[in-house]
């Protein structure tokens, strides 16, 4: 069930964009119908210029501002909020842990580069892709299950995992055993809501049926 601030943004969204929008991604506290300092979306579109992107992240902006949300550019806009089906099957054909043949999980360093970068915006969507979320318009679950096999690829074989158990998978989902990094310092995942626990539990069962 939406909420009434994300109702707000997408009715905003597909009023104006709405020939172009083709899947609007909730994902974040605000799926869980609480309080949240911003709005965490991601909308997949059949192409966008650069005018197209500013206009839209504009607007978006100007939502959060009249809504006294907080304007969070860590990562930048123009790496989180618009993705084209081209990056979406770009991302899903070309793992951003692949390095010249070898699978790599860097931690994330959060510089204005790495996090401005291809790497970063590719990760994000397969973070989003594979957290709980809430997806309007278009199905995304055919990505959805293609993000997830790139993630247990690249687990599996960058740790060598023998044992592919939902349990022991979390554990390496959560933290980097070889660097201690965990959360948005490596991929993203937090054990910060039960019910977060409950969705990668559930979706990973599915996919290692």
């Amino acid at each position: 069930m939406i909420n009434k601030l994300c109702k707000n943004y997408y009715d905003m969204i597909i009023r104006e964009y709405g020939t172009i929008v083709e899947s609007t991604i909730i994902y974040g506290s605000n799926i869980y119908n609480c309080s949240s300092s911003d709005l965490d979306v991601c909308l997949i579109v059949n192409n966008y210029d650069k005018a197209l992107q500013d206009e839209i992240i504009k607007k978006t902006k100007s939502f959060h501002l009249l809504n006294k949300l907080k304007v969070d550019e860590e990562i930048p806009f123009e790496n989180k909020l618009i993705y084209s089906e081209k990056e979406v099957l770009d991302t899903l054909e070309h793992s951003p842990f692949e390095f010249n043949g070898n699978i790599i999980i860097k931690d994330i360093v959060k510089t204005k580069e790495f996090l401005s970068s291809v790497e970063m915006k590719k990760r994000l969507l397969l973070n989003i892709l594979t957290t709980d979320h809430l997806t309007i318009g278009k199905s995304t679950e055919n990505y959805e299950r293609i993000a997830w096999k790139i993630i247990l690829t690249a687990l599996k074989e960058y740790y060598l995992l023998q044992n592919m158990d939902v349990e022991n998978i979390l554990t390496y989902l959560y933290k980097n055993p070889y660097t201690g990094a965990e959360g948005e310092m490596y991929l993203g995942y937090k054990k910060n809501r039960v019910e977060k626990e409950m969705y990668l539990k559930r979706k990973l069962g599915e996919m290692l049926w």
